[in-house]
């Protein structure tokens, strides 16, 4: 016996009766409709998920592998090494599992490298097949068992790590150290790029949502917290940079002194913003969006100080206190996410 209603947003909503067979299992059947769409035959396993509401949901996709989603570019006369290595990140972050590159003619050097070279900077994507006109790049990483918490927790702790080591670089005087921080910077854009493309997959295929346990709106949060730190690591590399270009002659102590208890700040409520987001702390996420327009003011003020010094060491200090800043308000944006997230269950 069954009851079918039309809903808005759905194709229909199904009432079954539940019935008891042998002494202890229950059975209902399937929608006849919904076992011709899903392919499925008589013996055949389905999966049966339930969530913290009581909510059943059955994927029909087990046993079964994924469809491998491909994509073919062409190498352009026109194409220069910075574009090309553009498009492969922008088609990786399109959720493709396999990028193959061709070519009329041989495909010249200097893309073989760029190929490479993506290959590295990327998580997943390794060439597979290789000939003079033709290169098969092939994602194998595992992106259900990879989750977005995890990864946005990771991507926290390298750039607060990035930020940390700069601002001792500045105290110290310390050149190495800061052209480590450089260095470092491409491992959280890696990070990023991969979050990204595993947006594109839950978006293009609704059981990788369920795999990864993450929803769509979730997972939208969760990147768009991901920007801003893989934005506070770029301006953890500019510190880094602007220190590198110091001069010998400095500023007082004093305003060094000030710039890292300001910098160890910035770094307490970057911290504070990322617990606020895993956690989904509304009083700490608010918390850092009022402590970030105290910092941005009193990072104004101590600014204006630098700038009153004389020397060439103004200037690359002055940009430094920017990015300090600049990673202030970024927190803020992580914790407006985390704040946004209240509605989404």
């Amino acid at each position: 016996m069954r009851n079918t209603t039309v809903v808005k947003g759905a194709i229909s909503m199904e009432t079954r009766k539940l019935q008891k067979t042998g002494g202890s299992t229950y059975i209902v059947s399937l929608p006849k409709h919904w076992v011709t769409a899903s392919k499925l035959k008589e013996g055949d396993q389905v999966s049966m998920t339930i969530d913290n509401r009581g909510l059943l949901t059955l994927d029909p996709t087990l046993g079964t592998l994924r469809p491998v989603t491909t994509v073919e570019v062409y190498v352009e006369d026109e194409d220069t090494s910075d574009h090309f290595l553009r498009r492969l990140i922008g088609l990786y972050i399109s959720g493709h599992d396999e990028i193959v590159i061709r070519s009329k003619t041989r495909i010249p050097p200097d893309i073989r490298k760029v190929v490479r070279d993506f290959t590295r900077r990327v998580i997943g994507p390794e060439i597979v097949e290789e000939s003079g006109n033709a290169i098969s790049v092939q994602d194998v990483a595992d992106h259900s068992h990879l989750d977005m918490r995890k990864i946005l927790r990771r991507m926290h702790l390298m750039s607060r790590s990035m930020h940390a080591d700069a601002m001792e670089a500045l105290t110290q005087d310390n050149k190495e150290l800061a052209s480590d921080v450089v260095a470092r910077d491409d491992e959280v854009d890696r990070l990023y790029w991969f979050m990204s493309k595993q947006l594109s997959m839950i978006i293009r295929d609704a059981s990788m949502a369920r795999k990864m346990d993450v929803g769509v709106a979730e997972a939208s949060f969760f990147l768009s917290a991901s920007k801003a730190i893989e934005r506070i690591a770029d301006h953890a590399e500019r510190i880094a940079q602007n220190i590198q270009s110091i001069p010998v002659e400095r500023v007082s102590g004093k305003v060094i002194d000030e710039m890292k208890n300001y910098g160890t700040k910035v770094l307490s409520i970057f911290d504070k913003s990322v617990e606020a987001l895993l956690k989904r702390d509304l009083n700490a996420a608010n918390e850092v969006v009022d402590e970030s327009e105290r910092l941005r003011d009193s990072g104004e003020a101590l600014t204006s100080r630098i700038m009153e010094q004389k020397g060439k060491s103004a200037v690359p200090l002055a940009l430094v206190m920017e990015s300090l800043r600049r990673t202030a308000l970024y927190s803020a944006d992580i914790a407006e996410t985390a704040i946004n997230l209240e509605g989404i269950h």
